[in-house]
């Protein structure tokens, strides 16, 4: 692995540690919360902490879907994983046919060698 990709990883780990912790602290906006005294615990920090939290979740985000992407890159270059499909070229079967007939060859011979037989077994003498 090398030092960039080594780099990048780091980074992606703290990031992603960052974004969770980020989500953990951030309220949820209605539901049964405010009923229950969930709204007193919004003036603690200030008015303007949740605008704050909420930039910096989308700043983590937005850096952890590059960094994703970045290193989705990276590891499919160093893992050697080729992701454009090579054509296989096969001669048509027609072609195959004719190429057998013409050489001279048996029909068996061409045969693969672990195909079962078709002769019957021959019988041992008494």
């Amino acid at each position: 692995m090398g030092f960039i990709t080594g780099t990048i990883l780091v980074l992606f780990v703290f990031v992603s540690l960052f974004l969770i912790l980020l989500v953990m602290i951030q309220t949820g906006k209605g539901g049964m919360g405010g009923v229950l005294g969930g709204g007193a615990s919004q003036s603690v920090f200030g008015s303007s902490t949740a605008d704050v939290l909420t930039k910096a979740t989308r700043v983590a985000g937005l850096l952890f879907l590059a960094l994703s992407l970045i290193l989705s890159f990276l590891f499919a270059k160093t893992s050697g994983y080729n992701t454009t499909p090579t054509p296989e070229i096969l001669p048509p079967p027609a072609a195959e046919e004719a190429q057998g007939n013409q050489g001279g060859t048996n029909a068996q011979e061409s045969a693969p060698t672990n195909a079962p037989s078709t002769e019957a077994p021959a019988q041992p003498k008494p």
